[in-house]
Parts: C-alpha cells; structure tokens; sequence
C-alpha cells in the first residue's frame, strides 16, 4: 500500500506493522473480518500459505444479537426526527470515521461543496477531526447557511442513520468498518480515503464491487465545485446513481446470506472451530507421547 512507501514516516502504525506482518507469519490460523463471495481469491490466494477463514461481517453475526452492549465511547446524537422530515434516499450522510485527521482547508472544500449541492445532510463533526486542537471546524457562519438542509452533529448511531431509507449514500474515508456497515445497509459511498488500508478499501468498493465512486483522484486536491458536482450526481437518481444502488443492495444480498446459518462466514467458522480442535488434540497427543511413562506430569 502506498503509505508503507513513505520514507521517515514517524506514525505509531508504520513503527508497528513490521512487527505485526513478522507476528502474523506465526499464526496457525488467520480470521478474516470479511465474506468470501466478496474476495474469494484474496482468501484464496492466503491459503497458500497458511488457514485463512472469512467469517465477517462479525459485529453483525446473529450470535452477538443478544447483547446489547454499546459500541461506541461517545455519546450519540439522535437523528431520528430529524431524518423523519426527510423524503427516501435524499439524505447523504457524511463521516470521516473516528481516528483519522483531515485539515482545515479539506473540511472547508467539503462543507461548501455540500452547500453548493443543495442535497440534505447529517455530517459528523467529531472532537479532534483536525487534530490541531482547533475547535472551530465549519466556515463561519456555515451552520447557519444551512438551515434545514444540514444537522451538524459530533457523533451518532452510524448503523441506525445508515439504516434509515432517508440515507441515500455515505461520503465516508473508506475505514474498514464504515466501509462493511454501509455494505450491509446497502448504501452507496463518495469514497474519500485518507491514509493506511482505507485507499485499499477504497478501490475495493469503486473498482472491484462498483459500489461507490470517488471523490477525487488520488493525490488531487479537494475542490468545493467538483465535490458539489459529484454530489449532485451521486445523489440524482440518474443513470451512475441507479447502477450503484443495484449493484448496492446486491452486495448487501450477499452479505446477510453469509451470516445465514448455511451461510459461507457461518460454514468457515464452524470449519475453524473444528480444525483449531484437530490442531489441540494434535499437540495434546504429541505432549503425551514425549512424556515418559509414569510421569506425574503427564496428568495434569
């Protein structure tokens, strides 16, 4: 990935990965938030060197339907009647995820790019986005230039405003978990990857499984006039958006069916589970067999 290319980069993430591929190639078994339909030969590919299991996507496995523990370490804005004054699939829903860093120019092309579109909006404007310590984020004065049309909000349920049928597509940075939650509600995206496996994503969802678009070339700057013009596309119903949202709600088709109980992520975890069993009862016996006879040991 192009971020592994960058000479002297001092990120705490460029310092761990090496230690993470080195700690991997040890690994008896590998699990892989993700479907197999979708990148099967991906998994394919891995296989050859050692078990690889796509068993996602795991924060929706029915498994987990009965706890109901919050994922989220922020407090979530209710958007609910706000979304209700809207008519189906006019709303873009904006979010740059909850780690990344962008600058003040970039929020400023976007946020009259939104303007410029005229399409309603819920972006979240987390603590930090900038990650200079500047809380004054928007242009001033953009909340007000709004009005009814936008809801600024500091962070939400992303799964509950995705799944509303207002949300007609997700401006997001293309993070993988973003990424899968917008895959299962069957919502199109405006990808704007910024950094690590997030140009990657990406590509996936522009090139591979014609889900989404994006919002500029790599390396291109951010331009209010191409972002409204992109939007407008993205967000008319026409001919691209159309061929989007089929191509959307398919990929969505596919991943509820791998979480069925006959499903491909079911089928895998359930494989998993048996070899992991193989491979303890393997060692176990080994254990056993290189003990001497009459050792204590051997019991306990």
């Amino acid at each position: 990935m192009s971020y592994l290319m960058e000479a002297g980069s001092a990120s705490v993430v460029f310092k761990c990965l090496p230690m993470a591929t080195e700690g991997i190639k040890k690994a008896d078994f590998i699990l892989h938030n993700t479907v197999d339909e979708l990148e099967s030969d991906i998994i394919s590919a891995l296989n050859k060197y050692q078990p690889n299991y796509a068993i996602g996507p795991i924060n929706f496995s029915k498994n987990l339907a009965t706890y109901t523990i919050s994922k989220s370490l922020r407090s979530e804005s209710d958007c609910t009647q706000w979304l209700e004054s809207k008519s189906p699939g006019s709303v873009l829903y904006v979010s740059f995820g909850s780690f990344v860093h962008t600058s003040k120019q970039i929020i400023e092309e976007i946020a009259y790019g939104l303007l410029l579109s005229e399409v309603n909006f819920i972006w979240v404007i987390r603590d930090g986005i900038l990650g200079s310590g500047d809380t004054n984020v928007l242009p001033i004065g953009f909340e007000d230039e709004i009005k009814d049309k936008g809801l600024i909000v500091p962070w939400c349920d992303q799964i509950m405003v995705l799944s509303d049928p207002t949300v007609g597509g997700f401006l997001t940075h293309n993070g993988w978990n973003s990424t899968v939650e917008s895959m299962w509600c069957g919502v199109p995206m405006i990808c704007y990857p910024i950094a690590y496996d997030q140009i990657t994503n990406a590509k996936l969802v522009v090139d591979d499984w014609k889900i989404g678009i994006r919002l500029c070339d790599r390396g291109m700057s951010v331009d209010r006039k191409v972002v409204a013009e992109k939007i407008k596309s993205f967000m008319s119903g026409g001919s691209i958006s159309k061929s989007l949202r089929v191509e959307a709600d398919s990929v969505k088709a596919t991943m509820r069916d791998a979480l069925e109980s006959d499903g491909s992520s079911e089928r895998n975890f359930d494989q998993f589970i048996k070899d992991l069993e193989a491979k303890i009862h393997a060692k176990t016996t080994k254990v056993n067999k290189c003990q001497p006879a009459g050792d204590a040991s051997s019991d306990q």
